[in-house]
């Protein structure tokens, strides 16, 4: 069985989604250190003028605060910007009005902590494009190692049957392979290659946060987030496991 394990993002790109999708088991790893001006609470969309950032403003950042800890500012009026700024760019998308329809809700649902705001627009953009992966939250999984490659394989081994953990490619810094090949369990980086769809506002431009492939493509969107030979070779391994 396949498991992912990724922080939770605000709105992600295609290849988030992608790792979501392939998995078995989808972890959300939300206790570890919330990090400043990263896509915890930022990501970016495409606009007339260039490729323009969104934000959800963090009002209790500290260098102990845990992801699950951190708290949404509401000193500005940052949800009217938002979407302002979404339907200044994407009213001529086809799929605006449907997919707006989904966002706009949750995001003037009024959160207290950044995670349950990314926890329900990232469920509500699963449920429209077709992901049904279960998903889990490292907080729930105990923890008895503070070293970071022992609490993952922790996190994997809590799940019977899990022997590969598909992880981003980043993780490549840190992922001692052979302490995870003692415990049973392959690693396998994701190698995203962005497939192009059609998009506003000129020629194409990849890594744009998931709200882009939708407004532009609507229910297509799960098709082009698994459009990656990459994708479709785990996907195929998956099943055959499951033979």
């Amino acid at each position: 069985m396949i498991i992912s394990i990724i922080q939770p993002c605000f709105v992600p790109w295609l290849g988030y989604f992608e790792q979501m999708a392939v998995a078995d088991i989808f972890v959300y790893l939300d206790d570890v250190q919330y990090t400043k001006k990263d896509w915890r609470n930022n990501n970016q969309l495409k606009s007339p003028y260039g490729i323009k950032p969104i934000h959800v403003p963090v009002g209790n950042a500290s260098r102990n605060t845990l992801i699950n800890q951190a708290l949404i500012s509401y000193n500005s009026k940052w949800e009217d910007d938002l979407i302002n700024k979404i339907t200044e760019w994407y009213k001529k998308a086809p799929f605006f009005e449907e997919i707006m329809s989904i966002i706009k809700p949750i995001v003037f649902g009024k959160y207290e902590k950044l995670i349950d705001l990314n926890y329900k627009l990232n469920s509500a953009i699963c449920n429209y494009i077709g992901i049904t992966t279960p998903v889990y939250y490292a907080s729930d999984i105990p923890k008895e190692s503070s070293d970071r490659n022992s609490r993952i394989i922790e996190i994997c081994t809590h799940f019977a049957g899990i022997d590969l953990l598909y992880d981003g490619k980043s993780a490549q810094s840190f992922i001692d392979i052979e302490l995870f090949k003692q415990n049973g369990i392959t690693v396998i980086f994701q190698d995203y290659i962005q497939s192009p769809y059609s998009q506003l506002w000129g020629n194409f431009v990849p890594y744009m946060s998931v709200i882009d492939v939708m407004m532009n493509c609507g229910k297509e969107s799960m098709n082009i987030i698994m459009s990656n030979p990459n994708s479709n070779n785990l996907v195929q391994q998956r099943k055959s496991r499951q033979l």
